[in-house]
């Protein structure tokens, strides 16, 4: 079969991205971090506050990314191994949505209610299709956005401030990491090439 060139999808969370993805967060965030010459002056816990909080916004937002897609899958694929994934996604982000609730009501985040707006655009192109484009579509999406919140779960694993949301996350990261070799073997079974995993740190 015909290997299909891996290409990044929008991420649908974290974000665990959805954590998305999908879902662009991987870059060094500035918030938080006062200029030489400026005269208000920001501590490194604020700044790392805030970059908790970022984390915990994205990853919500790509939780009910995921959890939304897979509900998709489940009622438009045919394929077995699609559909199982689509379950797990529903399960195990809903789980982690609930894992991630009480470290955002401590530092004021307020959970997502619906899909931000390119989250719900990708949602809206996999809607349009169906059969063997919908799944194609939908594992190619589902491989940059776990990849993309792997990365992401990866450095707040080791700059989390927050004792236990360091736990949390690091409890995410190996939950994500699964779902990331999961998605990676259906791809490659279905000719849908994938980057390197990220190694732990």
């Amino acid at each position: 079969m015909k290997k299909q060139k891996w290409v990044a999808a929008p991420r649908f969370m974290a974000g665990l991205g959805c954590l998305a993805a999908v879902l662009t967060v991987g870059a060094p965030s500035s918030i938080g971090q006062s200029s030489p010459s400026s005269g208000a002056q920001s501590s490194p816990s604020s700044g790392s506050a805030d970059k908790d909080r970022e984390f915990l916004m994205k990853s919500s937002e790509g939780s009910l990314a995921e959890i939304q897609m897979g509900k998709l899958a489940l009622q438009k694929s045919q394929n077995p191994d699609v559909k199982q994934f689509a379950q797990k996604m529903v399960e195990d982000h809903s789980t982690l949505m609930s894992d991630m609730k009480p470290f955002a009501d401590q530092m004021g985040v307020t959970p997502p209610t619906k899909l931000a707006p390119k989250h719900q655009q990708a949602a809206d192109h996999l809607k349009s299709l169906s059969g063997d484009a919908f799944d194609k579509a939908y594992i190619t999406a589902m491989v940059a956005d776990h990849h993309h919140d792997l990365a992401e779960f990866t450095a707040e694993k080791a700059s989390a401030t927050d004792p236990g949301l360091q736990q949390a996350v690091t409890k995410g990261t190996e939950v994500i990491r699964m779902h990331t070799e999961m998605i990676d073997g259906i791809a490659l079974k279905n000719g849908i090439q994938t980057p390197p995993i990220q190694s732990s740190m």
